[in-house]
């Protein structure tokens, strides 16, 4: 499906002289043998870009997940706008396919060389993941009594929607951007205790919830020899689920041909169970 959407798109590209090409990775690894990799390539001028991505992870505890994305937006003086389509192909009976879109305002549009406010935005965002389990899903367990039998009984694959929505805003002063956003989760039907938790992606690692709202932000000093961020999410999850948070620390530098970056994740899935740590190494590549 890759190389259909690299063949697909590369004509346009190179009918197009004067557009950049960069081409870039990350490799991720954790415990219990995680190791994730996520691969891009993005095409575009100064008002537009495609952007064809694969994330892929596995770990001792969970077999080769992979999405492949096509995103693609538009950047303007005063606005921009972007749009996403992306594919899990079916995994263990597992599979989703998603739609994301979102538009920043600009409100800072020509500031002074020496202003201390260099930038400010604004954004609106929606995401809509249809999710489906054709396997694991499709049983339900009925209990009989406080300490009865259980017995599993075959059902129709379980589908459910999952639409996220939010806020962003994000600032550049003295020389420091700081950026944020909050996320509201809704779903097409109720989410009870029997309903099957599916594999949903949390912070870029695979975990199992029903998210309900989430905050992050992160903040990050560009135009340093190496560039440090930093960055904190919680996630709260419906059916009294603990909320999560994630850590991330990153440190990125510049050379004429390649961008090297380095960075670590801490993940807490809360109620007192075990925290991980991730760390990552990533190559861009510029043409």
């Amino acid at each position: 499906m890759k190389s259909l959407i690299f063949a697909a798109f590369f004509p346009i590209f190179a009918a197009s002289a004067g557009a950049y090409t960069d081409v870039g990775g990350r490799y991720t690894a954790g415990p219990s043998g995680y190791a994730g990799v996520n691969a891009f390539a993005e095409w575009g001028e100064d008002d537009y870009y495609f952007r064809p991505s694969l994330n892929t992870y596995k770990s001792d505890l969970s077999d080769r997940m992979s999405t492949y994305s096509l995103g693609a937006g538009l950047e303007r003086e005063a606005w921009s706008a972007g749009a996403e389509l992306s594919v899990t192909p079916e995994t263990n009976g597992y599979k989703n396919t998603g739609l994301y879109a979102d538009f920043t305002y600009n409100l800072l549009r020509s500031p002074a060389e020496d202003a201390a406010l260099q930038d400010a935005t604004l954004g609106v965002f929606a995401g809509l993941t249809m999710h489906e389990d054709l396997y694991a899903a499709s049983t339900a367990t009925v209990s009989i009594g406080r300490r009865g039998t259980s017995s599993v009984t075959l059902t129709d694959a379980f589908k459910l929607n999952q639409t996220d929505y939010g806020v962003s805003a994000a600032v550049k002063l003295y020389g420091v951007r700081a950026s944020g956003r909050f996320t509201k989760t809704a779903y097409n039907k109720d989410i009870t205790d029997e309903a099957r938790e599916l594999p949903l992606d949390i912070g870029g690692i695979g975990t199992s919830g029903f998210p309900d709202t989430a905050v992050s932000a992160r903040l990050r000093v560009p135009g340093l020899p190496v560039v440090p961020e930093a960055g904190y999410a919680r996630t709260n999850y419906l059916l009294d689920q603990p909320s999560s948070e994630s850590f991330t620390l990153g440190l990125s530098v510049k050379f004429p041909k390649a961008e090297l970056s380095a960075g670590w994740e801490g993940f807490n899935p809360g109620g007192g169970q075990p925290k991980s740590d991730y760390w990552s190494l990533g190559l861009t590549l510029p043409f």
